[in-house]
């Protein structure tokens, strides 16, 4: 029993999303008959597919560049999905590998380009090689990708006063921007919606002469510091971790905390601590409560299966400490 539990965390956990169902389906039998590769997700649909990643351990996805019938969707796919996942690789599946679109690829965040031109086997080598931490693209794909970094234009504003051009509000958005954060974690720092977010990413957009969000993040990296001489980015950390999120005060006890660096401030650092578990505590809440009224709708096999998905998950990230919390109950 011991020798098949090991191994089972042997194999590469892998999302597979084509543009339909029959070329997902497909795609996901050809991936698993190579031996330690083990297709647990399989969606033709973005929604599908960020809810199922969210309820099973994946180490590579593997999704087409249009997906709902857009093109280009499997790249704002693939941003939610790093997002929610960061540790989760990317790897594109491409109809056309033209200059702009392999860059494209590259900017959201995808460790592999593959075209759909290729054979099967060289798939599996890039799903493999892409585990391991390596960047697969054919020369080719490369070339395409430094031709296109080479004749993109440089990102200018339409006005010389450059950020001062905008609002308070669409600073903050900028801010929080900078920091990494998505539409939705910036929708719920500043108590908006999505949509309106996006609304204001459209306005600044327009003020500054650029046309996406990485163009934005070019210009603003360029631009001055914030009010209190900060960077934008520690700046939106600041302000994040102030509106109550313990994510953020948790990054933030980490900077002061760091020794040797210029601004370190052991008191500011557990003081962030200890907000950071207090803020925390609601959550905690939350997530022991939906665990506690799921496990009486299910049953005892599904919530053995459910443990040893976590603790293999764990395992597989090597995370899994002596705690036994999570280890199945016996029978």
């Amino acid at each position: 029993m011991t020798s098949q539990k090991s191994a089972a965390l042997e194999f590469i956990s892998i999302a597979v999303a084509d543009s339909t169902r029959i070329h997902t389906q497909l795609l996901a039998e050809a991936i698993n008959k190579d031996q330690g590769l083990q297709v647990v997700v399989t969606a033709s649909n973005s929604t599908d597919l960020l809810a199922a990643v969210l309820r099973a351990p994946i180490d590579v996805l593997v999704l087409s560049h249009n997906l709902d019938t857009q093109p280009g969707r499997g790249l704002q796919t693939l941003r939610e999905m790093r997002a929610l996942r960061p540790q989760i690789k990317g790897i594109i599946l491409l109809d056309s590998t033209q200059p702009e679109v392999v860059l494209d690829c590259f900017r959201a965040g995808a460790k592999g380009i593959f075209s759909k031109e290729e054979r099967m086997e060289t798939l599996c080598r890039c799903i493999r090689s892409v585990h391991e931490g390596q960047i697969w693209a054919r020369s080719v794909e490369l070339d395409h990708a430094l031709e296109a970094l080479a004749s993109s234009p440089s990102v200018r504003a339409t006005n010389h006063k450059g950020i001062e051009l905008l609002s308070t509000r669409e600073r903050q958005v900028i801010q929080y921007l900078a920091a990494g954060m998505t539409n939705r974690e910036i929708a719920s720092a500043l108590k908006l919606s999505p949509h309106t977010v996006k609304n204001y990413l459209f306005r600044i957009f327009d003020k500054l002469g650029v046309s996406s969000r990485t163009e934005l993040l070019f210009l603003t990296m360029n631009s001055s510091s914030g009010d209190n001489g900060q960077s934008l980015p520690f700046t939106a950390m600041l302000e994040a971790a102030d509106a109550g999120d313990p994510s953020a005060q948790v990054r933030l006890a980490e900077h002061y905390g760091k020794h040797g660096a210029e601004q370190h401030d052991p008191v500011s650092a557990y003081m962030w601590y200890l907000l950071a578990r207090h803020t925390a505590v609601p959550l905690l809440h939350q997530i022991e409560e939906g665990e506690q009224a799921l496990r009486r709708s299910m049953s005892e096999p599904q919530v053995h299966q459910a443990e040893e998905r976590a603790a293999q998950w764990l395992k597989s990230k090597k995370k899994f400490a002596a705690s036994a919390d999570l280890e199945p109950e016996p029978k």
